[in-house]
């Protein structure tokens, strides 16, 4: 609840102070050493660029297989309803919370549609060289992205609190959630939430609705938006004393209105995360599994041969790890694309039941009509093709993947696949 706390709480023991600039909101901190530690953001673009090196850095990668049309609804639901009961998935929390990711500084990107975060918010009074109080609330953060709507949920929990000197469970503290750096149509429909730091821990999920205003979209015609936002805090001790509380922590969002996603024509993602097509033994394609997985590892073992060939699609751990791009089904590219793979089966034989089976896939900018060779063709059991084909498809609508048609768009997605 949102009031001030009319009887005292109980006594809560000394606080623990945060190690460094560990991604929670902190205020300057005195260090043992008599100086002030300051939290300096890292500086960030919004670019895919960017995106994919943080999550090579933070090895953050979201896996996605053996889906069908169900799971992809209900995951849909799931994530929706969200919003209408102001609190996150229990499902996706719990497995986000659990990595130790969570506790690092910027948080956890579970996937594309679920953030997470558990850390503290921690301030320091200092005067004349000395602390003369502080404070710690523990958190619990989490963001759904909507997937039927340009929103992103934000939702904050306090779990536990501590005070020491001139901060008493009384002291007012407020938090508020922002866009920052890449601000272009994006709002937050409220402001900080104030309340008695001993109120913090009261059961209470806090939720901020961050939103993308397609209307200020330059590029078409997806209208698609980049922010990024974090949280930032002001707390005031028994005295009067006000101190700034800062974030490090800063994830990125995109939002589009892509019409192409029947029922869902708009939607947000979370950028900071490796979006991996994950095709498994055991699902019905294995044929499919080991071509892919052959084309990966073996290049040279495929069709058709060439000198150094390096079959792009597989996340290698680098930022340089080549991704695939997707293009319209029944477009030039993909045309393009079944023309030279046909050329390319003629060659080779065939049983019945079978199909000539390519990677990279026609539906991406990499396939076999690109013309540079880095491509493989195999026949595979027409009925394992026509399995893989269809987690293909809800694949690139469970992770949201964007046509890569228009250069002058720069790189707007981009994907990778596991085979194995």
């Amino acid at each position: 609840m949102l009031v001030t706390a009319m009887s005292p709480p109980a006594a809560h023991a000394a606080v623990v102070v945060p190690s460094g600039n560990d991604g929670g909101f902190v205020s300057p901190t005195l260090q043992p050493d008599g100086t002030v530690s300051r939290v300096q953001p890292e500086h960030r673009s919004g670019t895919v660029e960017e995106a994919r090196s943080i999550a090579a850095r933070k090895n953050a990668i979201s896996d996605v297989g053996g889906i069908d049309e169900k799971d992809l609804d209900d995951y849909r639901t799931t994530l929706a309803r969200a919003a209408e009961v102001a609190e996150p998935p229990s499902g996706p929390l719990e497995e986000c919370l659990a990595s130790d990711e969570a506790g690092k500084p910027g948080g956890r990107v579970l996937n594309r549609h679920f953030w997470c975060q558990r850390n503290t918010i921690h301030g320091e009074v200092l005067f004349n060289g000395k602390k003369e109080g502080e404070f710690t609330v523990q958190y619990r953060a989490a963001a759904v992205a909507n997937p039927f709507t340009r929103q992103v949920h934000y939702f904050l929990h306090g779990d536990d609190y501590d005070t020491e000197g001139t901060f008493s469970a009384w002291s007012r503290l407020s938090i508020k959630i922002e866009c920052v750096v890449l601000t272009a149509g994006c709002s937050v429909d409220r402001g900080a939430v104030v309340m008695d730091i001993g109120d913090w821990d009261d059961g209470e999920w806090l939720n901020w609705n961050i939103s993308s205003d397609e209307g200020v979209a330059t590029q078409q015609p997806e209208k698609v938006l980049r922010n990024i936002f974090t949280g930032t805090g002001h707390a005031v001790d028994d005295f009067g004393r006000g101190v700034e509380l800062t974030s490090t922590t800063r994830p990125g969002i995109r939002c589009d209105s892509a019409s192409y996603f029947p029922g869902a024509e708009k939607a947000c993602t979370f950028t900071d995360v490796i979006p991996r097509l994950n095709y498994r033994y055991g699902q019905g394609y294995d044929e499919v599994v080991t071509h892919i997985k052959t084309a990966h590892e073996n290049p040279s073992a495929t069709d058709p041969k060439k000198v150094d060939k390096v079959v792009p699609g597989r996340w290698d751990g680098y930022p340089t790890s080549p991704g695939l791009h997707r293009v319209p089904y029944a477009g030039t590219t993909w045309q393009s694309n079944r023309n030279a793979k046909d050329r390319a089966c003629r060659p080779l034989t065939g049983t019945p039941g079978q199909q000539c089976d390519e990677f990279p896939f026609a539906v991406t900018k990499e396939g076999a009509g690109l013309g540079d060779g880095n491509f493989s063709v195999k026949y595979v059991n027409g009925s394992q093709n026509g399995l893989a084909g269809i987690e293909l498809r809800i694949y690139l609508s469970w992770d949201r993947i964007l046509y890569e048609e228009t250069p002058a768009d720069g790189v707007l997605d981009e994907f990778w696949v596991k085979a194995g």
